[in-house]
């Protein structure tokens, strides 16, 4: 998941589903001291866990559907690494529109990585979106999972284009 974090220069780091913080903690050990790093956790048990577990860091108790709003008071223009570890492809379409939306504030070098338990199911979604993707497959993960890493965002993306995900109720 963290292969693009790099702590020898500072990034703009957003992650989506913070959950117990396992990852928060790892980015926040490692990342450069002049980072920025956002994360997002809906679930108020989980990211009181998280919060608790990584003081320092900027952990927003928030849905992804506010996205757009929490980057704007933080002043973030540009993302270099989108963590998500989320079911992105499979959220509600609304949320799911919001993360795609976002996808177009990454950096020139930004890189969106998808954790997924369904390795290869949704490569071309992917595909359709960015120019470079490549996924790691995860064999210690029972069932075996994966980790897409996306870069290069088409500058055509369209994000209301054959959105994945269950329609809005």
């Amino acid at each position: 998941m963290l292969r693009d974090l790099d702590p020898t220069r500072p990034q703009v780091i957003l992650e989506l589903g913070s959950g117990t913080g396992p990852l928060t903690e790892m980015i926040s050990r490692r990342m450069h001291p002049e980072s920025t790093f956002l994360s997002v956790e809906v679930d108020k048990e989980l990211y009181e866990i998280a919060a608790a577990r990584c003081p320092n860091t900027d952990i927003a108790h928030a849905s992804v559907e506010f996205l757009p709003d929490l980057l704007a008071d933080r002043n973030l223009d540009q993302v270099d690494l989108f963590l998500s570890c989320l079911p992105t492809p499979s959220l509600p379409q609304p949320i799911n529109k919001v993360v795609f939306e976002t996808w177009k504030r990454m950096s020139t070098n930004g890189v969106f990585t998808q954790i997924t338990q369904i390795p290869w199911w949704f490569m071309p979604l992917y595909k359709r979106a960015f120019r470079t993707v490549t996924m790691d497959l995860v064999m210690l993960n029972p069932p075996p999972g994966g980790v897409y890493h996306c870069s290069d965002l088409y500058e055509d993306f369209d994000s209301a284009v054959r959105l994945p995900g269950k329609a809005a109720a």
